[in-house]
């Protein structure tokens, strides 16, 4: 009886597992072949074609994932990969095991670099890359709720000063 709960539980890990990774592939592929010029608010040239290679759906998706993290997005297909590799094969199973905490700290790690990131975002290079993926800052819409400032208020980490 043990051993066909064991064999079900491990089923649901491979159907995760390649669920991750699936998706961590396509969202990857979306944020590698987006152009600002396919999301047609982002741009007043009129295009023709798409150039994203997964069309429209990809442009959105990449775009979302962008607005959100801002250029951190480019992390989040890999830890989605690496949480797929050890529901599906089972190496770095702790993550599995220790679930919540995993997720905690990958959150934790994508806030604090997406404030990191909307700090530095006055630099050149940066508001460069800014620009080219359509978001309001670097550190994307949750950077700068981490440490945002407008001319009035200080909200998130920002109410504690500088660093």
């Amino acid at each position: 009886m043990s051993r066909k709960s064991a064999d079900s539980h491990n089923g649901l890990g491979d159907v995760i597992g390649v669920a991750l990774l699936a998706l961590a592939l396509l969202l990857l592929v979306a944020q590698l072949s987006f152009d600002r010029n396919d999301i047609s608010f982002l741009t007043t040239q009129a295009s023709l074609s798409t150039h994203n290679w997964i069309k429209l759906p990809g442009a959105y998706l990449a775009w979302a994932s962008f607005l959100f993290f801002g250029i951190i997005a480019y992390f989040l297909p890999f830890i989605l990969a690496i949480f797929g590799i050890a529901y599906l094969l089972d190496f770095l199973g702790y993550l599995r095991e220790r679930l919540r905490w995993s997720l905690l700290w990958s959150a934790m790690l994508l806030v604090s670099l997406t404030g990191l990131l909307h700090m530095m975002d006055r630099s050149g290079l940066f508001g460069k890359l800014r620009e080219h993926i359509g978001s309001q800052s670097a550190g994307g819409w949750l950077g700068f709720v981490t440490y945002g400032q407008t001319p009035k208020f200080n909200f998130g980490f920002s109410m504690f000063g500088p660093l």
